[in-house]
């Protein structure tokens, strides 16, 4: 973030605590994001028992989308900008990201905003209203650190920090993150990522930060001193959790074995966000994208008796699938069971889902290059 006096250290070129404000009342993301304030719980309680309520539907967008946060402008707040082959500067470009509205009733929005001189970087905006574009680019940005093992032996030594989502439990907030590289593979050997094959040998992780008020972050140290929640399977990112009959489940992108054709979704379970569960693979379905890099950020969400995951294909594209099951861990795990609980394809990417007063709204990053957008949703009966 800004280079802003206080008492913590700063480790190499990452800070270890940020200044942010967070949700506090007013938002349900998806039933699955953020449910916050003095007098609510933490998280809407799903109960799926009540089968006479069930009714299949289909997600639907207006399109008529309105830009919220803007990718900064290259060079600015001292981030350097990254050279391409040929000499000429790479435009920043925002991709995963997480939208709250905080007790300041401000709006605000922190996303992944890549091709920077470092590497990867979360960002922040902020508006007033919703409807507001572009919201206000506060300058403020966390990176990766390694004193906490993340970001180890990155790609082309770029450090990545990226994805993430907040939750609020037992009077602290959470926020999950991908840590990228933890530098080693499967088996503990040092590891650098890719290969030539286009296979990922590195194991990846997903870390937190915790806060008491939203406002001071510190990453959360386990007993070996990272803020690692878990590794792998391979490049593990972009989490999205539900609470689901009082479990948390975390939804994620990993890649088995580092085979790029076994790439998909998988699931952690935990009681205290802070210790989870073997992982176990809930989506992988070759004819929507077999290669990992076309399986990633996923998104659950619950309404009127089934659960939906939001799969991104391609952002430029702005390709997402959507997938319906009763099972909250079986989305198709195979070509033939995915194709039977596939919905529709919508126009938006790195998608993420909110309820409002009423209302939902997604955003996306199908066009990395101009920044996060949003538009209206709503939700079709097929029977």
């Amino acid at each position: 973030m800004r280079n802003k006096s206080n008492n913590k250290t700063m480790h190499g070129n990452a800070f270890d605590t940020h200044r942010r404000i967070f949700l506090k009342n007013g938002i349900l993301c998806g039933m699955a994001g953020m449910l916050a304030g003095p007098t609510l719980p933490s998280l809407a309680a799903i109960n799926t028992s009540k089968e006479h309520t069930k009714r299949r539907l289909r997600p639907v967008l207006d399109e008529n989308w309105w830009l919220i946060g803007p990718a900064p402008k290259q060079g600015s707040h001292n981030i350097p900008v990254k050279m391409g082959e040929h000499g000429e500067i790479r435009p920043y470009e925002s991709v995963d990201h997480h939208i709250f509205r905080a007790g300041d009733g401000y709006w605000h929005l922190w996303g992944c905003v890549r091709h920077t001189g470092w590497g990867r970087i979360l960002y922040h905006w902020k508006a007033r209203n919703l409807s507001d574009s572009p919201w206000e680019d506060t300058g403020e940005f966390i990176r990766a650190n390694e004193a906490f093992g993340e970001s180890i032996n990155g790609w082309g030594n770029e450090e990545w920090i990226q994805s993430p989502f907040f939750v609020k439990a037992n009077d602290l907030y959470y926020m999950f993150y991908g840590g990228h590289s933890t530098g080693r593979n499967g088996e503990g050997s040092p590891s650098r990522g890719k290969t030539r094959n286009d296979s990922f040998d590195t194991e990846c992780q997903i870390c937190i930060m915790t806060s008491p008020d939203g406002l001071h972050w510190s990453r959360h140290a386990y007993a070996d001193g990272l803020s690692r929640a878990f590794t792998g399977p391979g490049e593990a990112r972009d989490p999205c959790l539900i609470k689901i009959k009082g479990l948390w489940h975390l939804y994620y992108t990993g890649l088995e074995d580092g085979d790029p054709r076994k790439g998909g979704i998988f699931v952690r379970t935990s009681t205290d966000l802070l210790h989870w569960s073997a992982y176990e693979l809930v989506h992988r379905a070759g004819q929507y994208g077999s290669n990992w890099w076309e399986i990633e950020c996923p998104q659950v969400v619950y309404r009127e008796g089934y659960f939906y995951l939001f799969r991104t294909r391609n952002y430029t594209e702005a390709i997402t699938y959507v997938f319906r099951s009763d099972d909250p861990l079986d989305f198709g795990r195979n070509d033939e069971s995915a194709k039977r609980k596939f919905v529709c394809q919508v126009p938006c990417a790195a998608t993420e889902i909110y309820q409002v007063e009423g209302e939902e709204y997604v955003s996306s990053n199908h066009n990395p290059a101009l920044g996060t957008q949003m538009c209206r949703l709503r939700w079709q009966s097929e029977s």
